[in-house]
């Protein structure tokens, strides 16, 4: 990838992005006792990118670790590899050396890359969420939410969780302390055995208890941050449409081609806001039905039990909405009304497409 399109898809801030490199030297500048993300010292010069991934035989996306050839300025470019490719812990020995890499260490910072592979995006609220609930301490500098928007984002979610708990567990509608206790193990998604009315009024499938826990949660999580982005996306949207070729930019062909990828762009970034619409649609309608309006339960039960392919088509389509919208923000912001001038709108449309770009199925996933 060019180096001038490599900042702000490494930057912080992208849904998509965990760039360990820039949040640990943060860190470390504050404070240089302070607990890094991996265990393994060179492992902290990653990037982690959340990308389409072909090869996945899951879910079609996959967490990239980007490392760089100058850890000091890692946008000069480096290697990637997929977190799920067989050869990731020797290709990382030989890239940093089994010496910088100790067996007990590396095994620990595999299962935190493991952890993060189960997740669509990185927002950092989800990530501060799944090391809770998964019992690895972890440095809570890595995933900057603040305290506020935490406690919005938890009073929405357990807001949606309180009619499943009364519905499930008849003594959560005589105690507020009960519904309380059963709705904090539903946010948990631990303790099976207290779950168990739960699981079977939903009819949750055996061994998927707790991924399906964590995948509806993540779903009115992404909910919320829909909610969050809207007045943003509108504004890109619209800068999107206002975009103008210049007679005087280059031949007729190549005007051609920039119109044609840009139109693609304005389309692919829309398919994907139409994408997240309609699944929170149709979880929200399910959800009425069964608990606003009382009128059925079969539709919501239906979303449930299909809730872990749900929760990863809205993590990557807002992930990339979002990532776009980063670049756009941060390439746009210090012009007066966001007007970049010709080169810089080609860059942007370039590195877009560059987002929305649809990888192709290939014999390994390495770059290394």
């Amino acid at each position: 990838m060019a180096h001038e399109y490599l900042k702000p898809m490494l930057d912080v801030g992208s849904p998509r992005v965990l760039n360990c490199n820039v949040i640990t030297r943060k860190i470390i500048a504050a404070n240089p006792n302070a607990k890094t993300f991996f265990s393994c010292k060179p492992l902290n010069n990653l990037v982690l990118i959340k990308d389409t991934d072909p090869n996945s035989r899951t879910s079609g996306i996959g967490t990239k670790l980007y490392c760089p050839f100058n850890e000091n300025d890692i946008y000069e470019g480096g290697r990637t590899i997929f977190v799920h490719d067989k050869g990731v812990e020797n290709a990382l020995i030989n890239n940093f050396g089994e010496g910088a890499l100790p067996k007990e260490s590396l095994a620990g910072d595999m299962r935190i890359l493991r952890v993060l592979d189960k997740l669509p995006s990185l927002d950092p609220f989800l990530l501060k969420d799944v090391f809770i609930n998964e019992g690895i301490p972890m440095n809570p500098d890595y995933f900057e939410v603040a305290k506020e928007l935490w406690d919005e984002i938890e009073f929405y979610i357990l807001q949606n969780f309180e009619p499943l708990a009364k519905a499930a567990f008849p003594d959560a509608l005589s105690s507020d302390e009960v519904a309380r206790k059963l709705i904090q193990k539903i946010w948990e998604g631990s303790d099976l055995e207290a779950l168990q009315p739960l699981i079977l009024a939903f009819r949750l499938e055996p061994g998927k208890e707790r991924e399906t826990f964590a995948a509806w949660k993540g779903i009115i999580f992404y909910g919320f941050e829909r909610r969050r982005m809207a007045e943003q996306f509108a504004e890109f949207t619209a800068w999107l449409k206002e975009i103008k070729i210049p007679l005087t930019a280059g031949s007729i062909q190549e005007r051609s081609e920039i119109k044609a990828v840009s139109e693609a762009n304005r389309q692919r970034v829309q398919e994907e806001w139409d994408a997240v619409e309609g699944m929170l649609a149709q979880y929200q309608s399910a959800y009425d039905k069964m608990f606003k309006y009382q009128i059925g339960s079969a539709d919501f039960l239906k979303f449930l039990q299909g809730s872990s392919k749900a929760y990863w088509t809205l993590g990557n389509s807002l992930g990339k909405v979002g990532h776009a919208i980063y670049c756009w923000d941060t390439m746009s912001k210090r012009f007066p009304q966001r007007k970049m001038s010709w080169e810089q709108n080609v860059e942007f449309i370039t590195l877009m497409a560059k987002i929305f770009v649809e990888a192709k199925k290939t014999s390994t996933s390495m770059n290394w």
